[in-house]
């Protein structure tokens, strides 16, 4: 640590770990597992525990040492049930225990006394519009000579599963303090929200942030729940405890995604691909409560119009509760669904209009056509550039022309012979990655970064890096400017637990801002250190956004994030007309996001997302291909943001490319297993008995 720093390491609250908190153990130390409810709604009355065995114990909301919930950006949150119950699954209490999978087995079977209504229930009892955004900009106008209305509707459930280290927390009480080990990125949050469920002073609750990862963004404030679950347990048995959830608590309740509904009706020029209008209506299922719901709705409303221009726009997002599980919030999800649907629709209007997608794009892009105007500005660099560079790329022109053309004949001769060749189809989508929503609750908080050359000639970096290979990438840039071994720059984790992040991580520590930032702070302490050899020399950068480009949050206009990077996606598939199995033939993609660092990291980064996401698209199934193209647009502009991007565009590309192959539109993802199966049959016979088909969304078509 920095020689310079007086505060001893005993005295800190928050320290940092690069261990797992799961490979934490102390003597004496218990287990607990959440006991949930069977059932999604009723009354909690009692838990029946005459026959656990001897040292295990149960707790439920009764025996909270204090607050019964907790506050998270202004949602009351129930520790455990207190009597009504919100969902399936709901924790009612925790059980305490030695042995960790016996308890696991005593939780799942543990008798509950729980009291349902005598008369039926419905769903739509406790269903409510917690969250909205209604917007709308330029005047509304009825369809003119040439233009037509194009209406469907694209429904996105899908939620990544990750195989990482599961949610939980280790916890323990020392000398008065109370000790809670957990991979959270919400450390303010996370202390508050323990103060009030177990009455310690927040300067007796010491965190140790323990190994995290970027895909753990997901569940930053269920992590929260969680600790505070396992800190009661902890002051209740008197013994140091560990919650960890099991594989399929993780999936079920950690990374669950909001499933979105959007409803696009748009007028569009049937000559030039002009759209001159968009009506956008956005459902989002939040499950039992989500703290972010009103952020979820606005980000929604600005994602839905993409790289569009258009001069009339309505857009009603809303956001609701159910009888769900609480959604998590992962803002980046937000962007995938939003572009699943958008991107789609732009493919289905190319498809009832005989226009070409790449025309389409072109003219509709939003520096496209000045004369018009948008509510959202956004600086999407070279698009024009990008999307003829990759359509090239990819022989994009060429082989959508064939598999169109191929498309009219696929069911004029039958195809399930194992020598029949196989259904093609090609797909395009494009969009953005914002970095920092400007009408986000934590816009206000800009990233800032310090860096320390100290006497010994180290440099301390005060900021927190997104993963292990920034930080890599701070230090070989950093090593080569200062003239020192990268073994000799560190994170500087004494000051940073001196000043706790009052904001997540996710929008503190954003990959091409924070990066920019110490890259600029090295570059000023370099040149300090060439005219003075004092030592210690401290500099000290921060984000400054241009007033130009500033966001209006009456008028909700202006520019939406602090920086955006540009990106396009091309997937060209075949169908085995026999299995219907998927093979996919080649994946392409470019992306404008300023300056590439580490071009050859960055390659493999986003070919590993690809393939990760490949395997969310469809369920019990796992997609994947070798051919992978990543292309860069040259450009000398800050470094921008890309670590969300894939996310937005794969789905769209992927469904538009087996929409073609298929000759069915696909409105849903994700898609089950026999989804295909049963499509193209519906399709053969059809057409069997009918004649020639044309395919028409119908709005809820190929979901299941």
């Amino acid at each position: 640590m920095c020689a310079e720093k007086t505060k001893k390491k005993n005295d800190k609250n928050l320290i940092f770990s690069n261990e797992y908190y799961s490979d934490f153990f102390t003597e004496g130390m218990i287990y607990c597992a959440l006991v949930r409810s069977p059932v999604s709604y009723g009354t909690f009355i009692s838990a029946e525990t005459k026959n656990l065995p001897e040292g295990y114990k149960f707790f439920s909301s009764v025996d909270l040492p204090e607050k019964k919930s907790i506050k998270i950006n202004g949602q009351d949150i129930p520790i455990f049930c207190q009597k009504e119950i919100f969902y399936k699954g709901q924790p009612v209490g925790i059980l305490t225990g030695k042995d960790k999978n016996k308890l696991q087995r005593l939780a799942d079977t543990l008798e509950l006394n729980i009291q349902t209504p005598d008369e039926p229930h419905s769903s739509l009892d406790r269903e409510n519009i917690i969250a909205s955004r209604n917007f709308s900009f330029g005047k509304e106008k009825e369809p003119a000579e040439g233009e037509c209305v194009i209406e469907a509707t694209w429904e996105s459930d899908v939620s990544v599963q990750t195989y990482s280290e599961t949610d939980g927390a280790f916890v323990q009480i020392k000398e008065g303090k109370l000790y809670v080990s957990t991979p959270s990125i919400w450390i303010s949050n996370l202390r508050n929200c323990l103060s009030e469920a177990t009455g310690f002073s927040k300067q007796n609750i010491v965190i140790t942030r323990t190994k995290t990862s970027s895909k753990e963004t997901r569940i930053f404030w269920m992590n929260t729940l969680t600790a505070c679950q396992c800190a009661v347990a902890a002051i209740l048995t008197d013994k140091p405890v560990k919650l960890e959830y099991t594989r399929q608590e993780q999936h079920q309740y950690c990374e669950n995604a909001s499933c979105v509904n959007i409803n696009y009706k748009t007028t569009v020029n049937k000559t030039s691909g002009i759209i001159s209008s968009m009506k956008i209506d956005i459902l989002t299922d939040c499950g039992a409560w989500n703290p972010f719901a009103q952020e979820l709705a606005d980000r929604l409303a600005v994602l839905c119009t993409g790289i569009y221009n258009c001069p009339s726009i309505s857009i009603n997002s809303r956001v609701k509760t159910s009888e769900d599980a609480p959604s998590t919030i992962d803002f980046s999800s937000a962007g995938s669904k939003a572009f699943f649907a958008l991107e789609n629709h732009i493919n289905y209007i190319s498809e009832n209009t005989g226009l070409d997608p790449f025309e389409l794009r072109i003219v509709n892009k939003l520096e496209n056509s000045k004369h018009l105007k948008s509510p959202f500005i956004l600086d999407l660099g070279k698009t024009t550039q990008a999307l003829e560079a990759l359509c090239t790329k990819s022989n994009f022109f060429r082989k959508h022309a064939v598999y169109k053309v191929a498309s009219t004949n696929r069911f004029k001769q039958d195809n399930t012979s194992p020598f029949s060749t196989p259904l093609r189809g090609i797909g395009l989508a494009s969009g953005y990655e914002g970095t920092v929503f400007s009408h986000s609750f934590s816009a206000s908080k800009k990233p800032a970064v310090e860096l320390t050359f100290s006497k010994e000639k180290k440099l301390y970096i005060k900021a927190l890096p997104s993963s292990l290979n920034i930080f890599k990438i701070w230090q070989e840039k950093c090593s080569k400017l200062l003239g020192i071994s990268a073994d000799n720059i560190e994170i500087d984790y004494d000051s940073l637990s001196l000043e706790e992040p009052e904001s997540p991580l996710t929008s503190e520590a954003s990959v091409s801002i924070t990066t920019s930032l110490v890259f600029k702070a090295c570059e000023a302490l370099a040149e300090k250190l060439e005219k003075s050899d004092t030592l210690p020399v401290t500099v000290k950068k921060s984000f400054v956004q241009n007033q130009k480009k500033s966001w209006n949050s009456e008028s909700f206009s202006g520019y939406p994030f602090l920086s955006t990077s540009f990106g396009a996606m091309i997937i060209e598939l075949e169908l085995d007309s026999c299995t219907y199995t998927v093979n996919i033939r080649g994946i392409w993609m470019i992306a404008d996001a300023g300056k590439i660092i580490n071009p050859h990291m960055a390659e493999i980064n986003l070919k590993n997302l690809i393939q990760e996401g490949l395997k969310s698209l469809v369920e019990d199934e796992e997609l994947k291909t070798d051919m992978i193209s990543i292309q860069f647009i040259q450009s000398e502009d800050e470094p921008k943001q890309l670590g969300n991007i894939i996310s937005s565009l794969l789905p769209a590309a992927y469904t538009s490319a087996l929409t073609q192959a298929v000759g069915k539109t696909f409105v849903h993802l994700p898609l089950k297993t026999d989804t295909i199966f049963q499509l193209t049959n519906i399709l053969y016979n059809e057409y069997a008995n009918q004649g020639p088909l044309r395919i028409e969304n119908k709005g809820n078509t190929g979901g299941n």
